[in-house]
Formats: C-alpha cells, sequence, structure tokens
C-alpha cells in the first residue's frame, strides 16, 4: 500500500508526503494554538489563535522543505540523481538514486542543509528586528521568534555528528576523505549516530522519572528512530556496495522451467509444484511466454475443479513488472522484485526466455560475497 502522495514537482524534483506527517503537523498546531500563542499573546480570539498557528506550522514546515531542497539541488549541482523528497512525521528526507561517489561531494551535501535552516533563521530573526521596528504587532513577533529558534533547533540538531544526521554525514565525509575507505567511514559514523541515539533515550528516561511526560515519549521516540536509521544506513551502504558492477547475467537460473496453457491444475500441483518446489512458473506457448501462474492462483481454485481447470484459465498475463533485461544491475533487479510481488523475475534476451533471477539468488549472492570479505 502506497503511504505517501505526491504534493508538487520543485526543480524537476517530486515533492511527496508521508501520512505520518499529518501526525506530527496536527500535534504542531495544537500546541501553537493551545498553547504557544495564548501564552505569549493573551486575550485574543480562539480564531487569531488557531488562524496564526496553522501559518506557524505551514511556515514551519516549509523550512523543512527548503533544508531537504538544499540537498537535493547540490546534489543535481554534482551529477547525481534525485528520485524526490518525501516528507514525514521527523521532518523530510532526500532520495539519492546512488551514494556520492566522493568524500568531497558528501560533505558539500551534508553542509547545504544546515546552512539553510541557519540562513531561514537568520532572515526570520530579520524579520522580527524588522516588525519591532518598524510597528510592533506581538502576535506577528510571536511568529517569527518561533520560526527564528525552530530553524536554529534543526540546524543545531541535524549538526550532531550522529549518522544518519547531516551532523554525521559530515563526519563521515571526514573519515571517508582521510582514509578513502566508505564502508569504514559509514560503519564509524552509524556507531556515533547509535550512541547519540541511546544518549537521547537516556534523557528521555530521565524526564519520565521528573513527570515531564511528553518531552521524555519525544526523547525515547527520537532515540529509537535514530538507532533504526543509523543500522538501516549501514546495512543499506554494504548491501549497495556488495552488488555493485553485479548484473542479472552473472547470477540467474538459466535451467527454466516452463509449463504449457492447455496443462491442468491437477497435474500443475502433482508434477511442478510438489516436484520442483518453486512457488510460480513461466507459461510458455509456442516458445513465447504469455503469463506466469503461482501457487495463490491455483489455491483460488477449489481442488473438485483442479481436474478439469487449465493454467490458461487462472494464470496472470504477462505484464512488464515481471521482465526484466539480462544487463540489469542486480540492484536495479532486487528493487523491481520488490514491486512486482512475485519474488521473481523473467530475464528476456530479444524477446526469448533466456533465465530467471530471485530473490534468493540475490540473497545468497550477498551472503557469500559478504563471508569472502570478512
Amino acid at each position: 500500500m502506497k503511504t505517501s502522495f505526491k504534493l508538487m514537482t520543485v526543480a524537476k524534483i517530486p515533492i511527496e508526503i508521508n501520512y505520518t506527517w499529518f501526525v506530527i503537523f496536527g500535534l504542531v498546531l495544537i500546541s501553537l494554538a493551545q498553547e504557544y500563542f495564548p501564552a505569549t499573546n493573551p486575550g485574543k480570539s480562539i480564531y487569531v489563535y488557531w488562524l496564526i498557528a496553522t501559518l506557524a506550522a505551514v511556515l514551519l514546515f516549509a523550512s523543512l522543505l527548503l533544508h531537504e531542497l538544499s540537498h537535493a539541488l547540490v546534489a543535481q549541482k554534482n551529477k547525481l540523481n534525485i528520485t524526490g523528497i518525501t516528507l514525514f512525521i521527523f521532518g523530510g528526507v532526500a532520495h539519492l538514486a546512488r551514494e556520492p561517489q566522493n568524500a568531497v561531494t558528501e560533505l558539500k551535501m551534508a553542509v547545504a542543509g544546515p546552512l539553510c535552516s541557519l540562513g531561514l533563521a537568520a532572515v526570520f530573526f530579520l524579520c522580527g528586528v524588522g516588525l519591532n521596528s518598524i510597528s510592533p504587532h506581538p502576535i506577528l513577533q510571536s511568529l517569527v521568534q518561533y520560526l527564528f529558534m525552530l530553524n536554529l533547533i534543526i540546524a543545531v540538531f541535524n549538526l550532531i555528528p550522529g549518522f544518519p544526521l547531516d551532523g554525521g554525514r559530515i563526519v563521515r565525509a571526514l573519515i571517508w576523505k582521510a582514509t578513502k575507505n566508505i564502508k569504514a567511514a559509514t560503519r564509524i559514523a552509524s556507531a556515533a549516530g547509535q550512541g547519540v541515539a541511546y544518549v537521547l533515550m537516556a534523557l528521555g528516561l530521565l524526564f519520565l522519572l521528573e513527570g515531564q511526560f511528553i518531552s521524555g515519549v519525544w526523547f525515547i521516540f527520537i532515540g529509537f528512530f535514530l538507532v533504526e536509521a543509523a543500522q538501516t544506513s549501514y546495512r543499506q551502504l554494504v548491501f549497495n556496495r556488495t552488488l555493485s558492477g553485479v548484473h542479472v547475467d552473472d547470477i540467474m537460473s538459466r535451467n527454466v522451467i516452463t509449463v504449457p496453457p492447455d496443462l491442468t491444475l491437477s497435474r500443475l500441483v502433482d508434477d511442478y509444484f510438489f516436484r520442483f518446489r518453486f512457488n510460480s512458473f513461466p507459461v510458455v506457448e509456442a516458445d513465447r511466454v504469455i503469463g506466469i501462474v503461482t501457487l495463490h492462483d491455483v489455491k483460488d481454485i477449489s481442488k473438485e475443479e483442479w481436474p478439469s481447470q487449465t493454467v490458461a484459465r487462472v494464470m496472470t498475463p504477462l505484464n512488464p513488472a515481471f521482465l526484466v533485461n539480462r544487463h540489469f544491475t542486480a540492484f536495479s533487479a532486487l528493487h523491481q522484485l520488490g514491486e512486482n510481488g512475485l519474488g521473481r523475475l523473467l530475464v528476456m534476451d530479444e524477446n526469448k526466455l533466456v533465465g530467471i533471477v530471485s530473490q534468493k539468488d540475490i540473497a545468497r549472492l550477498f551472503e557469500i560475497k559478504e563471508k569472502l570479505e570478512k
């Protein structure tokens, strides 16, 4: 199920909003309308509080979007493809098609976000000074002061030296430049990120013991998120580098077992599923692949009908999502496998079926290469 929807496109970069984003947006909106603005500007109408709170929340998340866009635009300038930006519960993330190829590019991208947030903090600070000198408007002063402080906090928080925060990426870039080893640099930065996360969780526990429930829960929640993000980022880098240079042709199974469309389901089960123990088989007629029959296709038919029903009646018709070229990279094939839901891809060469590649093939390759590199 898709968990994000497209909001707009900026500089050819799709901007998506994850549904979890609405959770934090709602919490920010409520806290501003019911706590911050009534406390800083008492005596106003509730409608005024909700209106200014909505404006503040929108500008805050616009600031977060600009933070992520700064990363993306620097990446584009350095010839890195950005597949999109997603705003979610903790802010946002810019999706890179591949990792930066050198430490200098990584460093430029990492510092762009905090510099953008610091710049925005300076802009809101100057707006507050300007408002105060022209004609004091207390509620607008509260608005720009809030945005100044939040952008400053975003910049400082992201500079914490723990991967995958921007500060952790800066640390990784510096270690990478010194050691020429991105894997070792990522491992060290990831360990630092986990250390920061455990400190945040410890602070969260202290807040809980002192009766500050909301602050405690948030610190613990952010800590858990950073631990998982740091571990996942390291695993993903190792996985990507392990598959680097590997193509579908290197790992596919060439002895493909196919079934004819007129085969009965009884024979399909007895002679193919029980015998070869695969979850699916290509359906071939006159040397042409016309579909795929899966175990789920058969399970949807009652056993009484198996002797009379044929593969052609229950198979899934051929879909481009099931096909891959033999020259595709293993990483691209893995991405496609994750989307088609079959767990297998038919490898084609000039419209001929030449092999099959599965998630198990790629996982096994990763396992072997990892053992050899240890």
